[in-house]
C-alpha cells in the first residue's frame, strides 16, 4: 500500500490538497472497524481516503459527529474508500473504517481543501476567492468607526504606525487565528506595480497580520501569520498586482494591546531580468540558499501551481545526460525544470515532495543545451531555507562497481543493498521491465538451502528487481519484483550463486535505493518450528518476543517484521478457535498457520481489535496440527504478551 499511498498524495497534492491527518494502518477482520477521533474546522473541506490491502473486498469509511449522526460516508463496493466532509461549526467527529468484506491490511489518512477546478460547495466551505466574480457584501463592523472595513486607516511605505486594538472592533477574523474574537484595526495601501509586499507587525500582545483583497470577505484573504518567530511579532510577504488591498491588524484568542505595524513593496523585476540573472549550477556541487525574501516569478505544473517565492538557477549540459535535482527545505518546498526559463510550457520534470514535505527530487534525461532550476515552494506561501544539488552524468552512464555482470558487488550476508543506478548502464532486465533503464548488480552466495526475502525500503524512481541464476540469463530467472506493487520477494532457493539485480521500471528510472535482504538457512526454521511449544486451549501463554529475531511475516500488521514467537495447536475436532492477545506497551499481531514455513498457509491474522495492545482472530479449523504466531506490527515492535485460546468444537 506504501506505493499506492505516494501516488495518492501525490495526485492530492497536484489537485491543491494539503495532507492534513497523520497517516495511520493496521488490520481488520471483516465485519470489524477501527475509530479515529480528531476536531474539525469549519472553512475548510476535509477529505479522507483509505486503502485496503490484500484480502480486502470492500472497505468503508464513515465520519460521524459527536451525537453519532453519519455526516459522510463512502458509498463504493471496492477496497478502497473516500469520503468528503465540509463541517459548519468546529466540533469532535469519529472517522470509522469499516471492514465490510473480506479482510487485511489498511492505511487511512485526510487532506483539506478542495480540489482543483472542482465544483463542490458544499455546507461551510467557502470558494477560493475569485476577482472578477460577483462577490457577496463582505462582512461589515458592527458601527463601521475608524480601523473598520467602513472606515479603514491608511497605510503607506514612509513610515511605521502606532496604534491600540483595544479601541477596535471583533468583526473578522483571520485563517490563522481562526476562532478569534480580539479586536482589530484594519489598514488600506495601493500597489501600484507589480510588486513584493511585506508588512511587519510588533506588538505588546499575542498578534496577527493577514491581508485581504476584499476587505471582511474571507474568501478574498491573501496571506495570514500569527507568529513570526515570536507572538509578538508577525509578518507577511506576498507578491500583489497593482491595486487597493488591506492589512488587517488583529490578535490570537482575545488579545489585544499596542503594536507598531510596517510596510514596505519592492518593485518586481522583469521574467526575463530574472532569467538573466540566474545564477549557475556547478553540477555535483550543493548550493544553500533561501526564498523567504524573493517574490513569487514562477510557478510549476506540481506543487499547487507552486505560486510561492521562488529562485531560479541556470544548468548547462555539453551532452545527452542524466539530470537528478535533489533539494532539502525548511519549508514545503518544490524543484522543477525547463528548457527555457520564462515558458512554462517547457517544464520537463516536477516535484513537490520525496518521502517528505521538506526533501523534493525529480530526474530527466535532456539533450545538450542549457536548463533552468527552480527552487519553489508548495501553494502560495511556502518559503524558506534550501539546500539545492544538481547532478549530471552520460545518458548512457558513467559506470561504476556493481554495474556490469563482471563486477557484480557482492552481498554481505545481513546487510541491506543500498544502491545508486544513477551512474550505472542498463546491462540487463528481466520479465517485469528493466528495458533501457540503468541497473546495479549484486551476488548472493548461498552456502544452504535458504528462504530469500528481499523489499524496497525507499527509491528515488520506479524501481524493480530481479534474481537470475546466471547473471544476464534472462531465461535462468528466478524471480521479478515490480517494486511499485509494494509486495516482498519471498522464495525458497537451493545452495548456490544467484545474482540480485536493482533496476528501473523504465528508460528515465534511475537513482539512489534501499533494499532490504534477509536469508534465513531453512533447517534453522524448520529446527524452530519442530520445538515450539504446544498450547492448550484453556491456558494462557505468558512470553516475550524480546531476544528473538524477525523470522516470519504475514499478511496483516504492516507485514509484521517485528521479532516473533511459535506455538503449536492441535485441533482433535473440527473446531471454532478464538486466540487473543494482549500487550502492555508495544504494539502486537497474531496469525495461525497450517504449515510453518509456508507463507502461503496462512489462515487468520489479526492487529489490532479495538487498539493496538490487544489482538483477536477467530477461524474455523479442521483436525490437525496448526502453528499460532506472535508478532509485532511492522517492524521493531517487540515485548511482553499474554495468549488466550479457547476452542469450541463445531456441530456437524
Amino acid at each position: 500500500m506504501d506505493s499506492r499511498f505516494v501516488t495518492l498524495h501525490n495526485t492530492m497534492a497536484a489537485l491543491g490538497m494539503t495532507q492534513s491527518g497523520s497517516i495511520s494502518e493496521g488490520s481488520l477482520a471483516e465485519g470489524s472497524e477501527a475509530h479515529f477521533d480528531g476536531r474539525l474546522e469549519p472553512g475548510q473541506c476535509y477529505t479522507v481516503v483509505a486503502l485496503g490491502g490484500g484480502g480486502v473486498a470492500n472497505l468503508d469509511v464513515v465520519i460521524t459527529d459527536e451525537a453519532g449522526t453519519d455526516v459522510a460516508h463512502d458509498a463504493t463496493e471496492d477496497g478502497e474508500a473516500a469520503v468528503q466532509f465540509c463541517p459548519q461549526y468546529p466540533a469532535q467527529y469519529r472517522i470509522s473504517v469499516r471492514m465490510t468484506r473480506g479482510g487485511g491490511g489498511y492505511m487511512v489518512t485526510s487532506w483539506s481543501g478542495t480540489p482543483q477546478g472542482s465544483s463542490y460547495a458544499g455546507p461551510g466551505y467557502p470558494p477560493p476567492y475569485d476577482p472578477y466574480a460577483t462577490a457577496t457584501a463582505p462582512v461589515r463592523p458592527p458601527h463601521g468607526g475608524p480601523g473598520t472595513c467602513d472606515a479603514p486607516y491608511t497605510l503607506t511605505t514612509s513610515t511605521p504606525i502606532q496604534g491600540d486594538t483595544t479601541d477596535g472592533d471583533a468583526a473578522i477574523s483571520g485563517s490563522c487565528i481562526y476562532g478569534s474574537t480580539a479586536p482589530e484595526h484594519v489598514y488600506q495601501f495601493t500597489v501600484e506595480q507589480r510588486s513584493l509586499v511585506r508588512a511587519v507587525l510588533s506588538s505588546t500582545f499575542d498578534g496577527a497580520l493577514y491581508f485581504e483583497a476584499v476587505c471582511g470577505d474571507a474568501r478574498a484573504e491573501l496571506a495570514c501569520n500569527d507568529d513570526a518567530p515570536t507572538t509578538s511579532r508577525s509578518e507577511i510577504a506576498t507578491t500583489l498586482d497593482p491595486g487597493l488591498y488591506y492589512v488587517v491588524v488583529d490578535g490570537y484568542g482575545s488579545g489585544m494591546g499596542q503594536y507598531e505595524v510596517a510596510l514596505s513593496m519592492m518593485p518586481m523585476r522583469s521574467t526575463s531580468e530574472v532569467c538573466a540573472s540566474a545564477t549557475p549550477l556547478v553540477p555535483g556541487t550543493t548550493v544553500a540558499g533561501t526564498t523567504a525574501s524573493e517574490a513569487n516569478y514562477f510557478e510549476a505544473r506540481c506543487a499547487g501551481s507552486a505560486q510561492s517565492p521562488d529562485r531560479v538557477y541556470s544548468l548547462d549540459v555539453t551532452a545527452r545526460s542524466r539530470v537528478r535535482l535533489r533539494m532539502q527545505s525548511t519549508y514545503d518546498g518544490a524543484v522543477y525544470l525547463r528548457s527555457t526559463c520564462a515558458d512554462p510550457s517547457t517544464e520537463l520534470a516536477c516535484n513537490d515532495d520525496y518521502q517528505d514535505t521538506r526533501h523534493s527530487l525529480t530526474t530527466a534525461t535532456v539533450d545538450p543545451g542549457r536548463y533552468y532550476v527552480y527552487a519553489d515552494g508548495f501553494g502560495a506561501s511556502a518559503s524558506g531555507d534550501y539546500s539545492l544539488t544538481a547532478d549530471v552524468v552520460p545518458a548512457a552512464g558513467a559506470g561504476a562497481a556493481g554495474d556490469t555482470c563482471a563486477s557484480a558487488a557482492t552481498w554481505a550476508p545481513g546487510a541491506d543493498i543500498t544502491a545508486d543506478t544513477f551512474t550505472m548502464a542498463d546491462d540487463a532486465h528481466g520479465s517485469c521491465g528493466g528495458t533501457g533503464a540503468p541497473d546495479a548488480v549484486y551476488r548472493l552466495n548461498l552456502t544452504s538451502r535458504s528462504r530469500v526475502r528481499a523489499s524496497f525500503t525507499s527509491s528515488e524512481f520506479p524501481p524493480i528487481v530481479y534474481l537470475q541464476r546466471t547473471c544476464g540469463d534472462t531465461t535462468s530467472e528466478v524471480f521479478c519484483m515490480d517494486g511499485r506493487g509494494g509486495v516482498p520477494i519471498d522464495q525458497t532457493l537451493a545452495a548456490g550463486t544467484y545474482y540480485l539485480v536493482v533496476d528501473g521500471a523504465d528508460q528515465n528510472a534511475f537513482g539512489a535505493a534501499a533494499v532490504h535482504v534477509q536469508v534465513d538457512d531453512m533447517s534453522a526454521l524448520e529446527a524452530s518450528c519442530r520445538a515450539a511449544p504446544l498450547i492448550r486451549p484453556g491456558h494462557q501463554v505468558v512470553g516475550t518476543t524480546t531476544g528473538s529475531t524477525d523470522r516470519f511475516q504475514a499478511t496483516c500488521a504492516g507485514g509484521a517484521m517485528s521479532p516473533d514467537q511459535i506455538y503449536r495447536l492441535q485441533i482433535r475436532r473440527r473446531s471454532t478457535v478464538r486466540i487473543t492477545s494482549e500487550q502492555t506497551d508495544w504494539d502486537g499481531a497474531i496469525y495461525v498457520r497450517g504449515d510453518c514455513t509456508d507463507q502461503t498457509s496462512e489462515l487468520a491474522c489479526n492487529d489490532d481489535a479495538g487498539d493496538n495492545r490487544h489482538s483477536m482472530l477467530e477461524t474455523e479449523l479442521e483436525p490437525g496440527t496448526y502453528y499460532v504466531f506472535m508478532d509485532g506490527f511492522a517492524s521493531g515492535n517487540q515485548g511482553a504478551f499474554t495468549i488466550d485460546v479457547d476452542v469450541q468444537t463445531s456441530r456437524p
